[in-house]
């Protein structure tokens, strides 16, 4: 029987995703095996089994791994050489190491494959043989992750390192060797992080470090260990650029063969290393480290190794505006290292330092030390040429397009139009000649910037021409990011003042036939603040009836929306509607208290503006004045002014997490007066739950859920859609902070008040998911009490959420719950319940399954159904 053959198809159907046909053909090659009669045939059964359990290890019952491994040992038995020996025990290993390769586990699956891994490393450690006693120190090493993750005592598992660690000390097999440091070091890092006593813990790194050099399978633990040493150098006092150069030095010693993967640990090592410094220190040592970094990989064969090295540079200096000075000297630096290469396979990778050099150089927001518009042309038209080649490709084209097109907006910031119109009509031009589908986003774009350009410079007939021409061509795209641009363009249109009020109209009207019930939310806010600003200039022509019309509009419209945005736009136009909406006699009265009432609402809306247009600080010296004078007023409408004032700065400083103020406010905001209306209590919700936050971000746990509480009583009898909404906020926030307290029980009703009150916001986007969230948060604790059955009918319920939706939060927690209830269904011996569940799965492609996990569900309905007969 030809083994290694059937074996190689087994591999070449994996590798295919043709995982039941693989354990289809090794089943039948195992089943029909005999015993096998010379070694090479015993080695080959082995690796068969190895390679079957690995298949079955996830979604067959651990009594099925047992049968493969039993039927190995009977088809190999009398052969224990050290071949044989070995591939028997890797087979074992699979039915431990799998673990790695999971997320979520159920803590019963890693108490299981725990004693396995402890009775394989009993079974295998004092074998004659090296690659035996290897997988014994593999499973040990495992084991003692396993208890880490189930939180077993931090002092036992680093003990249980130290002896696997000195068991190893003499083994000269460089696995074995890599394990053992990675022993010493995760034992080391245990006691740091822990405070425990660290009597020796130096020592032990250092003798980690020196063993590291010998063995290339363990030089990163080697760099982590010498990181380990500089934080205790540091915490003993020492300066941190001393206590690193430890660290440092080996870093630069690097004696192993260069891979992509080594590139990338070793960038990863270098921003560690920098992070242990301040500011100044970590850019004098990173100008040193990272040029060097670059010299050892500018000569390597390795393409991909290159670009890695390349790739992890650009990752550390930031986005554009994030780079300095400092930053940008080390990007000239790896240009001018890496000018010589000439390799196509990476030519993208150096591209991209070239492009950062010049976005860096031009963008409008980049440090002062850094702009200059005028030398990222120049560098942009240089790298232009010396990548020509990308335009041919239209893959690479998008990036092509991209260079040029932020330097015509660099062009126009120097004053120099026309080039910059040139540059973008040669975007567009030069995209389109690669495809139609070819750089769809940056052609929407430069349309967008062309037509903006064109108005700006006067040529307001052409930028009209331009804005129908993107509209046309862009406004149906499928992408949300392309269509995106061309409403864009409508909107900065009716906005610039070198348009007419008639013209105006006309492409708001435009916009609205257009994107009236587009889905995007960006599109969304640009509706939504598109009719406010129409709403106020129609009042300033006299109409205020219209204007009426359209602030209601904006109410039924978008009343229900979850984006803060639009909600803001939302909250604007109801406080105009009430101040439209006062009669005419007390709004034109000459009264004192008129008067009064005008001048704080013209501060109010000073404010708003400041706000809006980034100067925080006068808006809140104007918000301060409006708090401060009607403080205590009887009069319900300057009242409601104050809460306008306190509910408008509170959102301000929300987003700046400034949480202190934030709970100063809103403990402000929540007393309202009788009388006042469905506004006052508006803002009194949104005051609770911003308190509630507030608190638990201050790590007042309790006082938080004093305030969520509050909302929640405070909401119960309301019909408002607003407070309704907010109130939905606060459950879900009042049972995940009493889930934190750890009081289980007290949690579970917690998120099933939660789901309750969510009752009626299902058809919402924002409610599917807190419900979903809750329930599945709930499912944990009942499985973690035992409670399977109810773990299972939470599950079950969030599967039910998922009708209708698209939502890729709700559905990625949907199909995470499927597969738990299926699993769930398997614990409480339902295994037909089981069955149906992952047919399911294979049944609904509208939830986004990917061809794994459909894979993964095939395989685990027909053992299901095995079970179920």
């Amino acid at each position: 029987m030809d083994f290694a053959g059937e074996i190689e198809r087994a591999l070449t159907l994996i590798d295919e995703g043709e995982q039941g046909s693989a354990r289809a053909l090794l089943m039948g090659l195992l089943a029909s095996a005999t015993p096998a009669r010379d070694a090479a045939e015993a080695t080959a059964i082995a690796e068969a089994t190895a390679v079957l359990v690995e298949l079955d290890v996830v979604v067959e019952p651990d009594a099925r791994i047992d049968e493969h491994l039993e039927r190995m040992r009977r088809l190999t038995e009398g052969f224990d050489d050290e071949t044989t020996s070995e591939a028997r025990a890797r087979a074992e290993l699979g039915r431990v190491e799998f673990v790695h390769g999971l997320d979520d586990v159920d803590p019963v699956v890693h108490v299981r494959v725990l004693q396995h891994a402890l009775d394989l490393d009993e079974a295998h450690q004092l074998s004659p043989y090296a690659g035996v006693r290897r997988v014994g120190a593999e499973a040990a090493l495992t084991a003692q992750m396993i208890r880490r993750w189930l939180g077993q005592d931090a002092d036992s598992i680093a003990s249980a390192l130290d002896a696997l660690a000195f068991r190893l000390g003499g083994e000269s097999d460089p696995r074995l060797s890599a394990i053992r440091i990675e022993a010493m070091v995760t034992s080391s890092r245990l006691r740091i992080e822990n405070g425990r006593d660290l009597t020796g813990v130096a020592e032990m790194l250092r003798i980690a470090i020196d063993e590291s050099l010998r063995s290339p399978e363990a030089d990163g633990w080697g760099l982590d260990a010498a990181l380990l040493r500089a934080d205790l150098a540091i915490a003993d006092g020492e300066s941190p650029r001393e206590a690193i150069a430890e660290a440092r030095r080996l870093l630069a010693e690097d004696p192993w063969p260069h891979t992509p993967a080594r590139a990338a640990r070793a960038a990863r090592h270098l921003r560690r290393l920098l992070d242990r410094l301040d500011p100044d220190d970590r850019d004098a040592v990173a100008a040193e480290e990272w040029p060097r970094l670059l010299e050892r990989y500018r000569e390597d064969t390795d393409a991909e190794t290159r670009s890695v090295a390349l790739a992890e540079l650009l990752r550390d200096v930031g986005s554009s505006p994030e780079v300095t000075a400092s930053g940008l000297a080390l990007l000239r630096q790896a240009d001018a290292t890496f000018r010589a290469d000439g390799d196509p396979a990476s030519a993208l990778a150096r591209f991209g330092v070239v492009a950062k050099i010049a976005a860096a150089l031009g963008h409008p927001e980049g440090s002062g030390s850094v702009r200059d518009a005028a030398e990222a042309v120049r560098v942009s038209v240089a790298a232009e040429e010396r990548f020509a080649a990308l335009w041919d490709d239209p893959q690479t084209v998008p990036v092509m397009a991209s260079l040029v097109l932020d330097r015509a907006l660099r062009l126009a910031d120097l004053g120099r139009s026309d080039e910059a119109l040139d540059a973008l009509a040669r975007v567009v031009a030069t995209a389109r000649a690669a495809g139609n589908d070819t750089a769809r986003l940056e052609r929407a774009q430069a349309a967008y910037w062309t037509g903006r350009l064109l108005r700006e410079t006067g040529d307001v007939v052409a930028s009209r021409r331009s804005l129908d021409e993107i509209v046309r061509e862009f406004g149906d795209d499928r992408s949300g990011d392309v269509r995106v641009w061309a409403a864009n363009a409508l909107w900065s249109a009716w906005r610039s003042d070198r348009v007419d009020a008639e013209e105006a109209g006309n492409l708001r009207q435009v916009f609205a036939d257009r994107f009236a019930d587009d889905p995007d939310v960006r599109i969304r806010r640009l509706h939504a603040s598109g009719k406010l600003g129409e709403a106020v200039i129609v009042h300033e022509r006299g109409d205020t009836a219209h204007a009426i019309a359209l602030l209601n509009d904006i109410v039924a419209r978008f009343g229900d929306a979850d984006d803060a945005d639009i909600q803001d736009t939302v909250r604007r136009a109801r406080e105009n509607l009430h101040i439209l909406s006062l009669s005419s006699a007390a709004a034109d009265a000459d009264d004192e208290a008129a008067a009064r009432y005008r001048s704080v609402r013209d501060r109010l809306y000073a404010a708003d503006e400041f706000a809006e247009r980034g100067r925080i600080a006068e808006a809140e010296q104007r918000w301060r004045a409006v708090i401060d004078e009607t403080a205590g007023t009887e009069d319900l409408d300057l009242a409601m002014l104050r809460l306008a004032a306190l509910d408008a700065w509170a959102g301000w400083v929300e987003e700046a997490g400034s949480w202190e103020q934030l709970a100063a406010l809103a403990r402000q905001a929540t007393i309202v007066r009788a009388g006042s209306d469905a506004r006052a209590e508006r803002v009194r919700a949104r005051a609770y739950l911003r308190l509630g936050i507030a608190l638990g971000r201050l790590g007042d746990p309790r006082g938080a859920i004093q305030a969520y509480e509050a909302l929640d009583a405070l909401a119960a009898g309301s019909s408002d859609g607003e407070i309704a909404t907010t109130r939905q906020r606060a459950v879900y926030n009042r049972a995940v902070t009493i889930d934190d307290l750890g009081d289980g029980l007290a949690a579970l009703a917690a998120y099933e008040h939660a789901v309750a009150v969510h009752g009626q916001a299902l058809a919402t986007t924002s409610g599917r998911l807190r419900c979903a969230k809750a329930l599945r948060n709930q499912a944990l604790i009942f499985a973690g009490l035992g409670r399977v059955a109810e773990a299972a009918g939470a599950h079950r319920r969030v599967l039910d959420l998922a009708a209708g939706s698209t939502d890729p939060q709700l559905l990625e927690r949907v199909r995470k719950s499927t597969f738990d209830l299926a699993a769930a269904f398997a614990t409480l011996g339902d295994h037909a319940s089981a069955a149906s569940t992952y047919a399911w799965i294979r049944s609904a492609p509208h939830l986004g399954f990917s061809s794994d996990e459909t894979r993964t569900a095939a395989r685990a309905e027909k053992q299901a159904r095995r079970l179920s007969r």
